[in-house]
């Protein structure tokens, strides 16, 4: 029905977002053709760095780092004998890789926004539009360190003659974080909706 569609889109929103934020979530070194920079080397192979590690990508197969919060990419790009980061450099970035962990719990968020969403009626679409806001702002913090920490390890590559890209699941962060601003304003506008819905069929006549 045309008046419940703001319910439809928003809820659909979140869980779009939720997706995303998940797949971004398992790249490498779970999955290591999901990554957010990617290096090639001449050897043919690549590596390929993640939210929670690393993988070398060659043609014998993947060699991943373990999962864990933080991980130290200046030991990497010092290991693939690129000028390597000085100290003050190493440690800011570590301690930036730490903050990767808020792609899974900004998945989780956006996870509970979906199911108040997909349960709610009339008023506790507001509830679902702050959680799914909350799951925005965690995003974007996310997306932030991001850029900041795998920015300054593409430019320092391509500064010392290497190449880097960007990779698939940096993007994904940007789609959900976008996503979810207009899910939070969609869902919150949904309870506005209902409730007019809901009013209008009490005061339609009844024959």
């Amino acid at each position: 029905m045309p008046g419940l569609f703001p319910i439809h889109v928003g809820t659909f929103l979140i869980f779009s977002a939720m997706v995303l934020l998940i797949v971004a979530s398992i790249s490498a070194p779970t999955v290591a053709r999901i990554d957010f920079l990617s290096i090639p080397l001449n050897n043919g192979s690549s590596v390929n760095f993640g939210a929670l590690g690393f993988c070398i990508r060659d043609a014998a197969g993947n060699s991943c780092t373990p999962h864990g919060v933080g991980y130290k990419i200046a030991n990497e790009i010092a290991a693939l004998g690129i000028d390597p980061f000085n100290n003050a450099q190493s440690t800011s970035l570590h301690g930036l890789t730490q903050g990767f962990i808020l792609h899974p719990i900004a998945a989780g968020v956006a996870a509970l926004a979906f199911l108040m969403a997909a349960i709610s009626h009339r008023i506790g679409y507001i509830f679902a539009s702050l959680v799914a806001f909350l799951a925005f702002l965690i995003s974007l913090v996310a997306m932030i360190i991001d850029f900041i920490a795998f920015g300054s390890v593409r430019h320092h590559v391509r500064d010392n003659g290497g190449n880097a890209s960007w990779g698939n699941a940096i993007w994904m962060v940007v789609a959900a974080t976008i996503v979810l601003f207009f899910a939070s304003i969609a869902t919150c506008f949904a309870c506005v909706t209902a409730r007019r819905h809901h009013r209008n069929r009490k005061l339609a006549p009844t024959y």
